[in-house]
């Protein structure tokens, strides 16, 4: 017997929206809100149908919002970069608060959708699609827990971000950022991440431990409690100008960047990062710039793109080959320039000759063709 899937409106304090209802298979009844939309009512009505008599539709596990969102925090713990959790987090609880949402299955693509623009109007459209991912990813998880049918956030898509140039510090200007600092600690900072491209996650986790002034290097590694970005472990050298910051960093407890309490320095980074940036009188930078600085400069060296991909850390050889292709215009020019088109474009006379041998000819603006002599 063909199983029915029928649709339910309901007239909220909002508007009207309607609702997918259907016997599941203890025979309850089981309720999934879609929205405003009528006809995406229909489409996903046939859909249920469908997955409903092949057995794919299973019950789904009724959960509040409140109880998923403080599920999903505590289960992504060790799982995710502090900074990622730490991202998850803010989504879960900015979703919450301009949603209005109870329960979960409640979620539909119109909140979704109504999210993402109240992101877009708030902050950057970088930060904006960096919420849409992390909900994204987390309502995939609420999927394959038995929370819901169908990530609702799935076919929302991003918006595409225009490409900001790239912000590269000469020689010069790092030089008046460590003369503008009042601190050995943000001297060392600044000098260790310009020339170990670190990002600034990983030099907060720093330890003593992960420093040998022995064989000038230092390592990054995992830890508990602090992942990589990439998940990966590498070892840098450091250059003698910058073991010799570090030893005069003051040392009190196991972080080298740590707070009057020996605790790690966590707080106004970037607020005291462009105080510094202010006294230097330099364009203005992040501290992320030095790290892009620091891959920037080993390819223009033409260090190999796979060299730098270690040294920097990044998962992907594409997110190296990115700078390469952003910073290096000379190269680009070289490529250009082996066009077969150079003594063509260069043999190039004033005057028009038209197919009978007229010529072209300008006066007062007017442009005319005289019949070739003869």
């Amino acid at each position: 017997m063909w199983q029915r899937v029928w649709i339910w409106n309901r007239t909220l304090k909002k508007g009207q929206t309607y609702c997918l209802r259907w016997h599941d298979e203890t025979g309850r009844i089981r309720t999934e809100t879609v929205g405003p939309d009528r006809k995406l009512a229909e489409r996903l009505r046939t859909r249920r149908e469908e997955e409903l008599n092949s057995g794919r539709l299973r019950g789904i596990r009724k959960v509040s919002y409140a109880t998923f969102q403080q599920e999903e925090v505590e289960a992504m713990k060790g799982r995710l970069a502090e900074s990622s959790r730490e991202s998850l987090e803010r989504t879960l609880e900015s979703f919450g608060e301009v949603c209005k949402v109870k329960w979960l299955a409640d979620v539909t693509p119109a909140m979704v959708e109504g999210f993402f623009s109240e992101r877009i109007r708030c902050v950057s459209l970088a930060t904006a699609n960096k919420y849409l991912r992390t909900l994204k990813a987390s309502l995939s998880r609420a999927v394959r827990r038995g929370y819901l049918e169908r990530n609702p956030a799935s076919d929302v898509k991003q918006v595409r971000e225009p490409e900001n140039e790239l912000r590269v510090l000469t020689p010069q200007e790092v030089g008046k950022l460590l003369s503008a600092c009042r601190s050995v600690r943000w001297k060392a900072l600044i000098a260790l991440a310009v020339a170990t491209g670190m990002r600034l996650n990983e030099m907060l986790a720093l330890l003593w431990d992960d420093v040998d002034f022995e064989t000038g290097t230092v390592w990054v590694r995992n830890r508990p409690g602090h992942l990589t970005k990439s998940r990966r472990n590498r070892i840098l050298a450091l250059v003698p100008a910058v073991c010799e910051i570090l030893r005069r960093v003051r040392r009190n407890g196991e972080f080298v960047f740590h707070t009057q309490a020996g605790r790690r320095w966590r707080n106004n980074m970037q607020r005291g990062f462009g105080a510094i940036v202010k006294r230097a009188g330099i364009p203005r930078c992040t501290l992320h710039d030095l790290r892009r600085t620091f891959i920037s400069h080993l390819a223009m060296a033409g260090v190999n793109e796979a060299v730098v991909k270690e040294l920097a850390g990044h998962a992907s050889i594409s997110t190296t080959l990115r700078y390469y292709t952003r910073i290096m215009p000379q190269a680009l020019r070289s490529a250009q320039a082996k066009l077969p088109f150079d003594g063509v474009l260069l043999d190039i006379s004033d005057t028009y000759h038209g197919p009978h041998g007229e010529e072209e000819k300008e006066t007062a603006g007017v442009v005319t063709l005289v019949p070739a002599a003869g």
